[in-house]
């Protein structure tokens, strides 16, 4: 039987590289893992030791990170055909860390190419466990801490075991994955690169009863108009109303439906109030209580006309992927026009 070996070394520990780490058994033939970092150190030095296969617990920036060192390891253990599979493990499996971890399978003498690329991130149970505290005197260590964390069922498991053997596909689980699709997205080992995601059929309501509740905001902020100085309104905080929104009414034209306009502040250097009251001379209390009450209302009704336009951009989204609408050539004008503005608020020269 061949020697195998199960790791779980310290995470993202710096280390003494040894002066002739080039000579050494465990890093012939690899560049030497970088000082400040021996997560490769320990993988190079346990892969040197088997004749079968070593399972490592790792953290998940050994299979994306990017110093040259790492980069060149990853390459040369896909080159080598050492990788049986890479499992992400979910969040808060443990009690002693909350660091993102995964699990590598090496293994030699392998009979195929393939990875498997498994995603365990959302396949999992949640689990209150009992932990008593380990430091701080009585205070501490006659207390017992209830937390909760997240565990893999035996099923999903079994299922992980079956996957690996199997070289099977499945969305939002797993991926079968030769070494040329790995090459081209540049011998990144995060299965989260490869797994295909489950398709969400998202639920909106009808464009009818989105506009609908839209237009009730809207007719709701013009029932009452108002003209006032624009020094006095700044003065009051009120000037953070005056919104300058684009026309909406296309946006939803395009689905056949009818917007209405807001209409209801205008700033102006006109000195005056309209809810007819002179600032020349102060403002009157009666005005100000009700325009501190107006204001709340505006804001109010401001965040609910957000989250009707959020839900209508949602449910608008996905026709324009399909094709099935078309955005008016006028917006990518207004869009132009935008970008220009922005440019010449800036300052900088063209």
């Amino acid at each position: 039987m061949g020697v195998s070996l199960v790791s779980n070394p310290p995470y993202n520990m710096a280390w003494n590289v040894p002066d002739l780490a080039g000579f050494m058994p465990q890093y012939t033939g690899w560049p030497i893992p970088p000082k400040n970092n021996a997560n490769f150190a320990f993988v190079l030095a346990g892969i040197a030791k088997i004749t079968d296969r070593a399972v490592f617990l790792l953290p998940i920036g050994v299979l994306t990170s990017a110093t040259k060192e790492e980069a060149e390891i990853r390459k040369l253990l896909i080159g080598s055909n050492m990788i049986t599979a890479v499992i992400l493990l979910p969040d808060s499996m443990f009690e002693s860390t909350g660091i993102p971890v995964c699990m590598v399978i090496f293994e030699k003498n392998r009979k195929t190419t393939k990875v498997e690329m498994i995603d365990l991130r959302k396949h999992f149970e949640k689990e209150i466990r009992d932990q008593r505290g380990q430091y701080g005197g009585n205070s501490k260590t006659g207390r017992v801490y209830h937390k909760e964390i997240n565990v893999i069922t035996r099923g999903t498991m079994e299922k992980t075991v079956r996957v690996i053997r199997d070289h099977e596909t499945e969305i939002g689980f797993c991926r079968a994955v030769i070494p040329e699709t790995i090459r081209k997205n540049d011998y990144s080992l995060n299965p989260a690169a490869y797994v295909e995601k489950e398709a969400i059929e998202e639920k909106h309501r009808s464009f009818e009863d989105i506009t609908a509740d839209y237009n009730r905001i809207i007719e709701t902020k013009n029932r009452i108009k108002i003209r006032m100085n624009a020094t006095v309104a700044k003065r009051l905080g009120y000037d953070c109303l005056d919104t300058k929104k684009p026309d909406l009414s296309e946006a939803f034209e395009v689905v056949g439906q009818k917007a209405m306009k807001e209409n209801y502040i205008r700033f102006s250097p006109d000195d005056g109030i309209e809810i007819r009251c002179s600032t020349k001379n102060g403002i009157s209390e009666m005005i100000i209580m009700f325009m501190n009450s107006w204001k709340q209302r505006i804001i109010y009704l401001n965040n609910e006309e957000n989250r009707l336009l959020a839900e209508f951009r949602d449910a608008l989204l996905p026709k324009l992927m399909a094709g099935e609408i078309t955005i008016p050539c006028s917006w990518n004008t207004r869009i132009k026009q935008e970008e220009t503005d922005a440019d010449d608020d800036d300052g900088t020269e063209s």
